[in-house]
């Protein structure tokens, strides 16, 4: 009877595949062998099973599970193959456009990141117009660093998108111009994140007009803290007769999340701004 049978070790090599994934396939019940000798135990397979082998590695290849595949073959007919093979095709369909949203978003981060190594001159202020942006937040100052961190941490259960803190320039606090003004107690800053309005429910969500700004790079420890880079933004101000016009920002664009070098720690802070009235101005509307 053997002389008509493959032994394990032949179909596995004939099939290209391991004599302990037909040992498997054995246990689980998804392909017996034909005969097992009784004193070796050695399992021999017919013609048959060789032909349904090959069919089960191709619904493999197609990303059938084994249980799957096995549904397969209980009671198959016609109409059962094509509705088993039209759900593979529609998970299929949606885990290649899961896997494109997963390229865009890293085509974006690493756009951001070559952005990154190609940045105005750190340590002087430049004028920029920012168009109307949406954050999250609590509205209320955290309280120091661990403080913080516990408020990020909250703010990002609200973050539906894939991996929205990694190589991104989101997390920032927004503070008063006492910022700007050395001090060795606290500087009230509130934690926020900037949003994509339509990938979070509305809670907590604050609108923030266009405006122009003036805004500087700059190497620091961290948010929440005056650097002296800072005197450069307030001769600017003065220099150019330009007054703070709302609250002022400072943002990490390269932080923990992409490096550990504290030298390569990068934050921006954003001042908006307006024309100063003059004396005379002031004068006419007293």
């Amino acid at each position: 009877m053997k002389n008509d049978l493959l032994s394990i070790t032949e179909l596995a090599r004939l099939r290209k595949v391991t004599s302990e994934t037909l040992r498997h396939y054995d246990r689980v019940g998804l392909i017996k062998p034909d005969y097992v000798d009784p004193q070796t135990r050695y399992r021999y397979y017919s013609i048959r099973q060789y032909e349904r082998l090959g069919t089960i590695k191709e619904l493999r290849s197609l990303g059938l599970s084994v249980d799957e595949i096995k549904e397969y073959f209980d009671g198959r007919n016609l109409e059962k193959s094509l509705r088993i093979l039209k759900e593979r095709q529609r998970l299929l369909i949606r885990e290649i456009e899961e896997k494109m949203l997963l390229s865009q978003v890293l085509a974006r981060k690493l756009h951001f990141l070559d952005d990154m190594r190609h940045l105005p001159a750190i340590g002087v202020p430049f004028k920029c117009h920012i168009p109307k942006r949406h954050l999250i937040t609590f509205g209320e100052p955290a309280g120091g660093p661990r403080e913080h961190a516990f408020a990020f941490t909250k703010l990002e259960q609200y973050l539906t998108d894939v991996a929205p803190v990694l190589a991104s320039d989101c997390i920032g606090v927004y503070c008063d111009q006492r910022i700007l003004y050395p001090s060795e107690s606290y500087i009230p800053c509130v934690p926020m994140l900037f949003v994509q309005p339509d990938s979070i429910e509305k809670d907590h969500m604050v609108t923030v007009p266009a405006n122009e700004y003036l805004c500087m790079f700059y190497r620091g420890t961290g948010l929440e803290e005056y650097n002296e880079s800072f005197e450069l933004l307030k001769r600017y101000l003065d220099l150019y007769n330009l007054d703070i016009a709302g609250n002022i920002f400072q943002i990490y664009k390269i932080d923990k999340t992409v490096t550990d070098d504290p030298e390569e720690t990068l934050l921006e802070i954003q001042v908006p701004i307006k024309l100063a009235k003059k004396p005379d101005e002031e004068n006419s509307t007293s």
